[in-house]
């Protein structure tokens, strides 16, 4: 497989970076030298210097012979004109491009700009980020939410408390196992190191689990994690960017009671106008007295959603000590991921780790249903379906024989999602939703298509 890269900025470079691993033929288009030399000291790819949205530089690289054109540059105009000429150049090819500024086609449905513009898919960073929040609002307190086949299993990330019984337990004692349960720990994170366990594995205090539950479950994991999962009624958003703009209306909608924070007086005044319920403070989110006089002691949820991550960071740190009862915070930049978690901020959403997992729906092919990625990208989730001539259908799932470094966490049957026992058996049709590590991906498919 070959794909065709256009920018190397973070997202450039982090896909760039994944699918070189898999062996895959990359090629990266920037007009940066310095960003293409950093890339050429880090990476196995080609490199190729110029302004992305030319014809001969895109038949130079090869349009003609990938299978994949992704445009992930800082400019809208460009991404879509690269796609826009490689869709005339090779028009079997898939397209995808990053556009920053949806409300620039304010009007047109997503259908209508993707299929006016000759797009397979629009990454929007705006609406995944705001999608990535309302998930983790739905389950306060977790350290990451991922949606499985359309909600019907949920991926959650939570850290162990220190004193909780099963810390010291290996993990085929730490949930139960009898028929009908619906939780199962997929993977863990421990120091930032990815562990996909298996029965014998030892739970740590303070690991991060991500537990695959089935939403009806949910409550189970509350009372066996002793979590507080209330609803959120009042909700802070420090922030009055698009991002915090597009939450504050999908919150309205929701009849909560919003305060949004924004620093710059000019913004304040147009979202007082645009918004309808939310109220609009002009101030500094990183100012304690500011967030005392407002009570931000007493919000379910505070949300940083600025552009400056330390003022995010630090801003959630304030209200986490006010009281607030969770935070989220957005984190711009790859390499402040593991800090958010070791200064100990749990919930963070990231545009970047979001379309860099978009972008992989696309990468993968044959079996895969859909792919996203966990919090470091060590490893993603993915839904592959079962042939009914694979040799695995009929088989018990201890019997599978899978490569290393996978789990399943559940089977999807007939718009039901069964959490698995290792005496489930496996059917044609069936498909499921396996936590692996990258560079087992591609071992799964082979095994699951013979």
């Amino acid at each position: 497989m070959k794909v065709i890269v256009a920018g190397a900025g973070e997202v450039g470079f982090n896909i760039s970076e994944k699918l070189s691993r898999e062996q895959i033929d990359v090629v990266l288009i920037d007009e940066s030298q310095e960003r293409l030399r950093a890339v050429s000291d880090a990476l196995d790819v080609q490199t190729v210097l110029s302004p992305v949205s030319r014809p001969k530089v895109l038949l130079d690289a090869g349009i003609r012979d990938c299978e994949l054109f992704v445009a992930v540059t800082g400019s809208d105009s460009d991404n879509i004109l690269a796609c826009r000429y490689s869709q005339i150049l090779a028009p079997e090819v898939r397209r995808l491009a990053r556009v920053r500024d949806s409300a620039a086609y304010a009007g047109l449905s997503g259908d209508e700009v993707r299929d006016g513009l000759g797009l397979t898919y629009i990454i929007d960073p705006t609406a995944l980020v705001v999608d990535n929040i309302v998930d983790f609002m739905a389950i306060p307190g977790a350290g990451d939410v991922i949606d499985v086949s359309g909600g019907k299993l949920k991926l959650v990330g939570l850290r162990l408390p220190r004193h909780h019984p099963i810390v010291g337990v290996p993990l085929m004692k730490s949930l139960p196992r009898e028929e009908g349960n619906k939780l199962l720990i997929a993977a863990i994170y421990r120091h930032h190191e990815l562990l996909i366990p298996n029965g014998s594995t030892v739970l740590n205090p303070r690991d991060l689990l991500y537990l695959a539950a089935t939403p009806d479950s949910l409550p189970e994991v509350s009372r066996f994690f002793d979590i507080d999962w209330r609803p959120a009624k009042t909700v802070f958003i420090m922030g009055g960017g698009e991002v915090g703009l597009h939450l504050a209306r999908r919150l309205e909608e929701r009849d909560m009671s919003v305060l949004l924070i924004e620093h710059n007086e000019e913004r304040c005044g147009f979202l007082s106008r645009v918004l309808n319920k939310t109220v609009v403070i002009h101030g500094d989110a990183t100012d304690q007295s500011l967030l005392e006089d407002e009570g931000v002691g007493e919000c379910d949820i505070f949300i940083a959603v600025g552009t400056d991550d330390e003022k995010n960071m630090i801003s959630c740190l304030l209200a986490r000590r006010l009281g607030a009862r969770n935070t989220i915070t957005r984190v711009n930049r790859f390499s402040y991921v593991p800090l958010v978690s070791a200064i100990g901020l749990e919930a963070l959403v990231s545009a970047r780790v979001a379309a860099v997992s978009a972008i992989l729906k696309y990468v993968r092919k044959g079996l895969v249903v859909s792919v996203a990625t966990l919090q470091n990208e060590e490893a993603e989730i993915i839904e592959i379906e079962v042939p009914v001539t694979s040799k695995l259908a009929g088989r018990k799932l201890m019997e599978a024989r899978l490569p290393e470094r996978t789990i399943v966490c559940a089977l999807l049957r007939g718009g039901e999602a069964i959490i698995p026992r290792g005496s489930t058996v496996i059917e044609g049709g069936d498909i499921l939703a396996v936590v692996a590590r990258s560079e087992s991906v591609n071992l799964l498919e082979k095994a699951l298509a013979h």
